[in-house]
C-alpha cells in the first residue's frame, strides 16, 4: 500500500472515500478538503450482487448495528482506484481494530475511510 505525501503525514485526513450501492453496483468519490467538494471522479467499482451474513462485531460495523444480508464492501478495488487517483487510506484508520483496513460502514450499503494524498 502507498504511504501519505510526507506534507499530509501525520496530521490528520482532510479527504474521505466514500464507497456506495447506486443502482445495483459500488460507486466511489473522494469528497474534501470541504464538505461537498468532490476531489476525484465517481467511479464504478463493478456490480454489488455479492453478498454476506453481517455481523455487528465484525470489523467496520462499530458505528452501526447491522445484521442479515449486506453488499461485500470491494476494498481492495477500492484501494487500488484509490491509489491511482493519488490518494490512500490514512494510516491511523488502517491500524484501527475497530475499522475493515480503514474502512467504517455508515449504512448497509454505504463505506467510508479517511484518506490523504499519496506521496509521488
Amino acid at each position: 500500500m502507498s504511504e501519505a505525501h510526507p506534507a499530509h503525514s501525520g496530521l490528520p485526513a482532510l479527504y474521505r472515500a466514500e464507497v456506495g450501492v447506486f443502482r445495483g453496483r459500488w460507486t466511489m468519490s473522494v469528497i474534501g478538503p470541504d464538505l461537498g467538494m468532490a476531489a476525484g471522479p465517481n467511479i464504478d467499482l463493478g456490480p454489488a450482487g455479492n453478498l454476506t451474513t453481517a455481523c455487528p462485531d465484525d470489523p467496520g460495523r462499530y458505528l452501526v448495528a447491522i445484521s442479515g444480508e449486506v453488499p461485500v464492501l470491494p476494498r481492495e478495488g477500492a484501494v487500488r482506484v484509490l491509489e491511482e487517483c493519488g490518494f490512500v487510506v490514512e494510516a491511523a484508520a488502517r491500524d484501527d481494530a475497530r475499522t475493515d483496513h480503514g474502512w467504517t460502514q455508515l449504512a448497509i450499503t454505504e463505506w467510508t475511510a479517511p484518506c490523504q494524498p499519496a506521496a509521488p
